[in-house]
């Protein structure tokens, strides 16, 4: 009976040896996995220009993963990791018989599996392929990892480890794990951090040190004392490492930059490293913060930093308060708002480039009427005949408005498009010449880009906020012309407000604009120092108006804090710009007018007669005494007050030259 028992067990044994040898040979034989391997889904992950975390999301599969290459690892790391777990990893070829005798002998001799023998490749393999702890299934792990030795080298496998390995909680890899226990990257750990995580994979929840310190400080001992052992570092490093506190609670996810950093992951799913500088970042959100405590209640404010060598993107504030429940998730950078009188430096450089001004030339700033528009200044007043730069400092309205209708708005529109500005597609039918006092609605960082144009001497680029975009550029304005703009706009000609009682060797060089939105909805300031352009907007979200909005006492003092900032201004005037010959100047202000038209009332218009009459006002867009004629009678003197009943009627009025103006309106 023993003997029938024995040979029953010994067969059951060949046959389930030869069962598991010939599973392990259809796995040797099937192709590995490559793509499965390679598929880790990474979580979202953005950092600013220096590699410091902005913003990180969990990954679609609920895990924190963020893949890196093995150079952007601590070398400490990688010693400890290979000291602890496969000591002799750069040796075997996927499998370590001397770990696998070593391993028969301690089960054996304490009856229980008590060593696994697994090098760091057989345990990729097992993270790929999860399945119950067997001898079957060590077998296939095995095969499994001399396969996976033969495709990668040593350095992609340790690199693959380290990014999906398991570090307790829902974190995987190391720079997941560096970033949720120390708050750093994986480049950054110190001897004693990285020794601490490398222990963690052997059981990863059960040496959580934010659950159980102690145990995770006993794992960090073995590590180190097997560095030693190893010679991979010496006992005073040992003793530092030893003391290195333990860290106890997981540390919160940064979200710095929250509108550049949410606005990288819509560009970008995977996120990625942006083009912006926390340090610059910090010191323009206290700005806005500390400024817009001086706004009207409700107003909020945006910034934008701009590097105008590269086009990068440095800082950017979409408002003063990210965390507001109603407004914190706006962007202001990114939102189209009414520029006011920030885009009129392009309107004259548009007449520079063809010669039909210089700025010693002079302009009129003198009342016009364009279809039914009297467009005036800020202060209501009119300066008379005056050179284009006090023109352009003043920010005047009408002597821009005539220059643009002097050059052709067409042509004035292609230059500011040219130099960065995105306009709606119907600019020129919606807006007409208002556009150059700011009816359509265009983003700050588009117009700041713009300004940096002019600070690169007329080469457009487009800003960038991933390091890794392609860049692009483009000539779009004279660079003479740029310098002449510059001098115009300088802070040596002008000074802002808050910067007036500053002795001059204190004030530092930079142009700049101004802008203030029909209704004060909208305060702007925007300008460059050839390093760095930058752009203000305050105002309200909803797009309600307020009266103390205005560019230049609201936007224009950040924008001066921005350029005495030490990191961004500078005292270096630039070259001034040569003179040239106007060819073709701009003809007098009445050639510059529209065809004679009558402007009230309108063609088309009806009237109410009440108790049987209407009175009617006719306006023209000439000065200079009509001819009026109201259905083909003259009426003289009368013309300036008709007093009608209800029908039909034309109005007719002629000038000198006999051209003439017509339109038709009804009384009911």
């Amino acid at each position: 009976m023993i003997r029938r028992l024995k040979r029953f067990l010994m067969a059951a044994a060949v046959l389930s040896t030869c069962g598991v040898l010939l599973m392990a040979a259809g796995w040797l034989l099937s192709p590995f996995p490559v793509k499965r391997l390679e598929r880790w889904p990474a979580s979202p992950l953005v950092t600013d220009r220096h590699g410091r975390e902005m913003l990180r999301v969990v990954g679609d599969d609920e895990q924190w993963r963020f893949v890196v290459p093995l150079e952007r690892i601590s070398p400490q790391l990688i010693q400890a990791t290979i000291a602890v777990e496969d000591e002799r990893f750069l040796l075997h070829g996927g499998i370590d018989p001397p770990a696998v005798l070593r391993a028969i002998g301690q089960n054996l001799g304490s009856l229980r599996v008590v060593s696994g023998a697994s090098t760091l490749t057989m345990q990729i393999c097992r993270m790929l392929d999860d399945r119950p702890r067997t001898f079957a299934a060590k077998m296939i792990e095995a095969l499994r990892a001399l396969q996976l030795e033969s495709i990668y080298s040593k350095q992609q496998i340790l690199q693959t480890y380290l990014n999906i390995a398991p570090y307790g909680h829902n974190i995987r890899g190391v720079e997941a794990a560096a970033r949720a226990y120390f708050g750093k990257s994986a480049e950054q750990l110190s001897l004693g951090e990285a020794a601490l995580l490398a222990g963690l994979p052997q059981s990863p929840n059960r040496l959580r040190p934010d659950r159980s310190p102690e145990k995770a400080r006993a794992r960090r001992e073995i590590v180190l004392r097997r560095m030693a052992e190893l010679g991979m570092i010496d006992d005073q490093q040992l003793a530092l490492a030893s003391s290195e506190p333990i860290p106890t609670t997981l540390c919160k996810a940064p979200k710095a930059a929250p509108h550049a950093a949410w606005m990288s992951l819509q560009r970008r799913l995977g996120g990625g490293r942006t083009t912006l500088d926390l340090s610059l970042q910090s010191e323009m959100e206290r700005i806005a913060a500390r400024h817009r405590l001086k706004l009207p209640p409700g107003c909020d404010v945006a910034m934008v930093v701009i590097d105008i060598p590269s086009g990068d993107i440095l800082a950017m504030v979409g408002s003063a308060d990210a965390n507001h429940t109603r407004h914190g998730q706006v962007n202001g950078c990114t939102a189209r708002r009414s520029p006011g009188s920030t885009l009129k430096p392009f309107i004259y450089a548009a007449a520079f480039e063809e010669r039909l001004l210089s700025p010693q030339s002079v302009v009129h700033d003198i009342p016009i009427e364009r279809a039914g528009w009297s467009p005036s200044n800020f202060d209501k007043t009119f300066a008379g005949d005056l050179p284009v730069a006090d023109a352009l400092r003043r920010s005047l309205n009408v002597p821009a408005i005539m220059v643009a209708e002097g050059v052709g708005l067409p042509r004035c529109l292609g230059l500011i498009e040219a130099a960065g500005v995105r306009l709606p597609a119907n600019t020129l039918a919606r807006g007409g010449l208002a556009v150059v006092v700011g009816s359509v609605e265009i983003t700050l960082l588009d117009l700041t880009n713009a300004y940096a144009t002019i600070g690169r001497g007329g080469v457009r680029r487009s800003p960038r906020l991933l390091m890794d975009d392609p860049t692009d550029e483009s000539p779009a304005i004279e660079a003479n012309v740029c310098a002449a703009i510059d001098e115009i706009l300088s802070s040596r000609v002008r000074r802002p407000q808050s910067m007036a009682e500053w002795p001059a060797h204190q004030v530092p060089w930079f142009a700049w604009k101004t802008g203030t939105s029909s209704g004060r909805r909208d305060a702007w300031a925007v300008g460059h120092n050839r390093r760095f352009a930058a752009g203000v907007w305050a105002g309200l979200f909803s797009g309600a108006g307020e009266s103390r909005l205005v560019g230049a006492g609201v936007a224009e003092p950040l924008l001066a804090d921005i350029f005495a900032l030490p990191a961004i201004r500078t005292d270096k005037d630039p070259l001034p710009a040569r003179p040239w010959i106007v060819e073709r100047p701009l003809p007098p202000p009445r050639e510059l007018g529209e065809e004679l038209a009558i402007t009230s009332p309108r063609n088309g218009a009806t009237f109410l007669a009440m108790s049987g009459q209407a009175v009617i006002h006719p306006r023209v867009n000439r000065k200079e005494n009509m001819t009026w004629f109201l259905n083909g009678r003259l009426i003289g003197d009368s013309a300036k007050r008709l007093i009608l009943t209800p029908g039909q009627y034309e109005l007719r009025c002629v000038d000198a030259s006999g051209k003439y103006s017509a339109v038709e309106f009804t009384v009911r």
